[in-house]
């Protein structure tokens, strides 16, 4: 029996298309700026010009991260709604019950991840929800159907990690995790430890942004 569902990105093999974010919008016809999976482009390093007045690259890097929900095992934005709206379900997906949310924005600043948002067009707090309508069906979530690359999956958590080990953060995503993210990140080759440190290049698109006053 399935105890608690959560990804896999390989961010070794993601080459940033964003089409997991896209499928995501259109599966849940989501306006414009508005989105539950993001992909940050995150890199680092500079120039350096020789005694020859050659360029070359100094420490070079990018990498793409594609992140959602995390669906935690004590996800901080259940625990901070004071009517209930936010349910975990048996097999641990979080979700938002829309008809129930009073739009406090409570969940939006207890989460570490940036996951749940406030739509301008309803009104409430919304976020990935993994696709359960899907799932119940036997269906792959949209977001992993949609990758080029297969370098999104999700299952089975603990499958998971026995395949692709226990790494629940890789630059940009927090290396806090006291709310058990249930989510497995493969690094990529060329920065595996998190040694190189970098810069969202596109937080103009992928970083939604609030002032929470509780």
């Amino acid at each position: 029996m399935v105890t608690q569902y959560g990804f896999h990105h390989n961010v070794d093999e993601c080459i940033g298309c964003k089409l997991c974010v896209v499928a995501c919008k259109d599966k849940n016809d989501l306006p414009l700026g508005e989105k539950y999976r993001r992909v940050y482009d995150y890199g680092g390093g500079s120039w350096k010009v020789d005694e020859n007045g050659v360029m070359s690259t100094d420490g070079f890097f990018m990498q793409f991260v594609s992140l959602s929900c995390n669906h935690c095992s004590a996800p901080a934005c259940l625990a901070s709604c004071p009517v209930g709206a936010i349910i975990k379900r048996d097999d641990g997906i979080v979700y938002i019950d829309k008809t129930a949310c009073i739009g406090c924005k409570a969940c939006i600043g207890a989460c570490p991840y940036g996951a749940p948002y406030m739509s301008s067009a309803t009104g409430v707090s919304q976020k990935c929800d993994l696709c359960y309508d899907l799932i119940d069906k036997g269906e792959n979530p949209v977001c992993v159907q949609s990758c080029p690359m297969r370098c999104l999956e999700y299952g089975e958590i603990e499958e998971l990690r026995s395949k692709h080990g226990d790494r629940a953060y890789v630059a940009p995503v927090t290396s806090v995790t006291q709310t058990e993210p249930n989510v497995v990140f493969t690094p990529s080759r060329w920065n595996p430890n998190d040694d190189m440190s970098g810069d969202i290049l596109n937080p103009d698109v992928e970083i939604i942004s609030e002032t929470i006053t509780l």
